[in-house]
């Protein structure tokens, strides 16, 4: 491709990434807000801050899911009672910061009282609009939007103005209710104007790449992270199994995406810097979160790594490592652990130990000794497994 015909896609992109959020000049639920035009707090938090509430109920597991950092500033959208403004003033700390944004002025002075009674300095106040939050421009690590997202009049105008308040890989986690005819309970269906794959297409053509989704312990909501694209058009690391290794990006419209029932086997053997993670470790981390950017699950491939070679050192005890490389940690154990947790099978070539004069105690104990990589490959391979080498 010329450079003239690069120039012209990615100003075509970013164009139209400006168009999504000043195009949308009518409101896509009017009158949804209504009710929180002259709220009662109090009245609120009788209806909001109960157990049969999904959100409140396992609101200690929504607040882990955001993985929130001592120090960041989240921003709390849609912040009603203010019930998580509170959770994360405690996540940030001291030193960090929450701004509670919401539309109705009543919620706004709510939580300013509370948090004086409290005596919680970190928080702050600030009022929004239909169609913005008002943020100032690279302002926030992280926004929150708890059963709100559904009510915004202008969706892209408004994630458009939260892009802008987000610093570099800013993060918003979006928790809504599910929208499944036959399953979903009435009041929701008609409250709801969409279900998830239409709001996540909205957040998407507003400039984020959708990251994560955890579930497990919402059933009436889900919970969704999404990444401020770089740049509109090019897409962040994602990283849905194997957190924080072997990222990938969600190609739409690919072909040969993983399929369930693989069966494979990596046979790393090659050297690799005694401070950086194991290049074949990685891949197998990157192998798994393909799966997962397709939709499927850890337990739909069957994956084994055999490290051996200049590779087989990647399994040592940290104490060990340190007193031969002289590096503090094995950076390779912990992303070994992450891949035995999602049923990856990691063995060592005893074989290898013994040349490299690594004596098996000095290997980490999660870690399985194969009499040899060679009769780990052989056995493989007549289970019907894949092989290959990463030299």
């Amino acid at each position: 491709m010329s450079r003239p015909t690069v120039l012209t896609t990615t100003m075509f992109c970013l164009l139209a990434w400006i168009a999504a959020g000043t195009a949308q000049e009518k409101s896509v639920k009017p009158g949804i807000n209504d009710s929180f035009r002259n709220p009662n707090p109090r009245e609120f938090v009788e209806r909001f801050e109960i157990e049969s509430r999904e959100v409140f109920l396992h609101r200690r597991k929504i607040l882990e899911a955001c993985r929130i950092e001592p120090g960041q500033t989240v921003a709390d959208i849609g912040a009603g009672t203010g019930l998580f403004t509170r959770m994360f003033s405690e996540a940030v700390g001291d030193k960090g910061r929450v701004i509670a944004v919401d539309i109705a002025k009543e919620f706004l002075d709510h939580i300013e009282a509370t948090s004086r009674e409290r005596e919680v300095k970190n928080v702050d106040t600030l009022l929004c609009t239909a169609d913005s939050t008002e943020l100032p421009e690279n302002s926030i690590d992280m926004a929150f939007i708890c059963d709100t997202y559904h009510h915004f009049e202008f969706p892209l105008k408004t994630m458009a103005s939260l892009r802008r308040a987000l610093k570099p890989g800013g993060r918003v986690i979006v928790v809504d209710y599910h929208r499944i005819p036959g399953k979903t309970r009435e009041w929701a269906m008609n409250h709801i104007r969409a279900g998830q794959e239409v709001f996540e297409s909205e957040i998407v053509e507003s400039g984020f790449q959708k990251t994560r989704e955890v579930g497990g312990f919402l059933e009436e909501n889900y919970l969704v992270e999404f990444t401020k694209s770089p740049t509109p058009g090019l897409k962040p690391l994602q990283f849905p199994i194997i957190a924080d290794y072997g990222g990938v990006v969600s190609v739409i419209n690919a072909v040969e995406k993983p399929r369930a029932g693989a069966k494979l086997l990596l046979d790393v053997t090659a050297a690799a810097s005694t401070d950086a993670v194991h290049k074949g470790l990685a891949r197998a981390a990157r192998l798994i979160n393909l799966y997962g950017a397709s939709g499927l699950k850890a337990s739909d491939i069957k994956l084994v790594v055999v490290l051996h070679g200049e590779a087989t050192k990647s399994v040592l005890k940290d104490e060990f490592y340190q007193a031969r490389f002289g590096v503090e940690r094995n950076p390779n154990l912990p992303l070994i652990q992450r891949l035995q947790d999602a049923g990856v099978e990691v063995f060592v070539c005893g074989q290898a130990l013994n040349y490299k004069g690594f004596p098996e105690s000095t290997v980490e104990p999660s870690i399985p000794i194969a009499d040899s990589a060679l009769s780990v490959i052989a056995n493989r391979q007549m289970d019907g497994y894949g092989y290959l080498p990463i030299p």
